[in-house]
């Protein structure tokens, strides 16, 4: 305890570096200091061979006089990096220390106590790999013209124009009775009372599960260079046995969400969203789903486009879902019991459950009732988050009935004609 003590005592005297309670006798070292110098020439050397096997989107940070930091690589730890250099050096040089050579490093936060102990003469820090490589696409540069292209037509009309940004976040897993499991997938600290215990199941299977619908009404901006990640963040959690995502779900949720805020009797619809099977804009269940909104609404213009392929970053309510696993972490979510509990737990998927439910047609309900209480909880923890200080809304999913009413708007279109050309058949339609 007391070897502990004096350590602690001269670890605050090296980073307070006191004049009067330090000496520094480093300069009586003569004739030593360039003892390595041939040892850091290498290091430079390999350093500078493996610039270009840097994993993450930044390959250098600037510092002053032009110079870099590298992100090494290709070096496992300081150890592997000291056996690298050491096998390059030639035979006779002095090599140093382990612990020497890490403190030659740049040190990782310049800005802490302990940036004083390392010397820098290796422009090389080691950094924390970051996962935002971005696949490629032929197409990428005329689908991102078309978003410029809505967002450029959303700022000359934004008087009379709802700009959405559409998207489903990752799923969210619901435990079994008595046994819940984590909100979210990625943990972070959190604040819990003393004495008191956060832990959840150590699995991650579950039966059923939510998926959270996020729409944001952008706030069109002025110009063009300003930020479009402004506006009304409105949620909705559906169950994905008996409330799975569609076209026709989204596009009702979207009426109401509109109806609620008084959006409706805007003339001008624009949507942006993902590649994914129910926000493509190529399949026509898509553009049938988006015609009876259009109709619905009585719009004079509807404008949807989708991201780039394999670049669904590019959605500004992609921003969203980190604010909405703030407020998912430290939950665990459970279901009640139902009443055919034997029939649920003999299923094994989505799929079992809902091919249970044609044998057992009251399953349905229980399974939706069961829910509720982990929906409840959800929607009041969305509804303390905010986007510059504007509140979260939460909707509830859309019913049978009203995903009905919307699509017999589709209905209201009278074909003409059938026109065939190329043995592809295409049906003209009049409004």
């Amino acid at each position: 305890m007391e070897e502990a003590e004096v350590d602690k005592r001269l670890e605050q005297v090296l980073d307070e570096q006191d004049p009067e309670l330090l000496w520094d006798m480093r300069k009586q070292n003569s004739g030593r200091h360039t003892e390595y110098d041939e040892f850091l020439n290498r290091c430079k050397e390999y350093i500078a061979s493996s610039v270009e096997t840097a994993v993450d989107e930044r390959r250098h940070d600037s510092i002053a006089d032009d110079e870099v930091i590298v992100h090494l690589a290709t070096a496992l730890s300081v150890r592997d990096l000291h056996e690298q250099v050491s096998s390059r050096c030639p035979e006779g040089t002095k090599i140093p220390g382990i612990q020497w050579l890490r403190m030659q490093f740049w040190p990782r936060r310049p800005t802490a106590k302990t940036a004083a102990r390392y010397t820098g003469k290796l422009k090389v820090k080691y950094m924390v790999q970051a996962r935002q490589f971005r696949a490629d696409h032929v197409d990428c540069h005329y689908a991102s013209a078309l978003f410029r292209y809505e967002k450029e037509c959303a700022i000359m009309f934004r008087d009379h124009v709802t700009l959405v940004s559409m998207d489903d976040k990752h799923t969210i897993k619901v435990g079994e009775p008595g046994c819940p499991v984590a909100a979210a997938e990625r943990g972070k600290q959190v604040l819990v009372a003393m004495g008191k215990k956060l832990a959840v199941a150590d699995h991650d299977f579950t039966r059923l599960s939510l998926t959270p619908s996020v729409n944001l009404f952008i706030d069109v901006p002025e110009k063009i260079d300003e930020s479009f990640h402004r506006g009304q963040v409105c949620i909705s959690f559906k169950e994905n046995a008996f409330q799975p995502s569609t076209p026709v779900r989204h596009v009702t949720e979207l009426h109401s969400e509109l109806t609620d805020m008084n959006l409706d009797g805007k003339p001008i619809l624009m949507l942006y969203t993902d590649g994914g099977p129910d926000h493509r804009v190529t399949y026509m269940s898509v553009q049938l789903s988006i015609i009876s909104l259009f109709l619905s609404l009585d719009l004079d213009y509807v404008c949807a486009v989708r991201t780039p392929p394999k670049h669904s970053w590019k959605n500004p309510v992609e921003r969203i879902m980190s604010i909405i696993n703030l407020g998912l972490q430290g939950v665990g979510i459970m279901r009640k019991e139902i009443e055919n509990e034997n029939k649920l737990t003999s299923c094994g998927g989505l799929k079992s459950v809902r091919e249970m439910a044609e044998k057992v047609p009251e399953l349905k309900d229980e399974v939706l009732g069961a829910v509720q209480p982990s929906i409840k909880l959800l929607r009041n923890l969305m509804e303390r988050l905010k986007l510059k200080d504007l509140r979260f809304k939460t909707y509830d999913p859309a019913s049978d009935d009203a995903i009905d009413d919307m699509w017999r708007k589709i209905l209201q279109v009278k074909c003409t004609h059938f026109v065939s050309n190329n043995n592809i058949l295409c049906q003209v339609f009049l409004i």
